[in-house]
């Protein structure tokens, strides 16, 4: 199961857009486009409950200094929402 970090920058970032949390979440269930970009974070096309089309821009959401753990599962780590329109 999917776990979010949500914060109040993030909260506003996506709310600034219309969309909540619950409803960006659930958009992780319809994607039709993911890619990884340069910095590490990914870019996804995706639709909400409602047939909204969005965009996500998020990441995994570990420590910069921390190692990469082979042993752990990506969904294991918290995703953070970058912004969301």
């Amino acid at each position: 199961m999917r776990q979010f970090k949500w914060i109040e920058w993030n909260l506003q970032k996506i709310a600034a857009h219309n969309l909540s949390a619950d409803e960006v979440e659930a958009a992780f269930d319809r994607v039709y486009e993911l890619r990884e970009r340069r910095d590490g974070s990914f870019e996804m096309f995706s639709e909400t409950p409602s047939g909204r089309r969005i965009w996500v821009i998020w990441r995994y959401d570990r420590d910069e200094d921390e190692a990469f753990d082979a042993i752990s599962e990506p969904d294991e780590l918290p995703i953070f929402v970058i912004t969301a329109y």
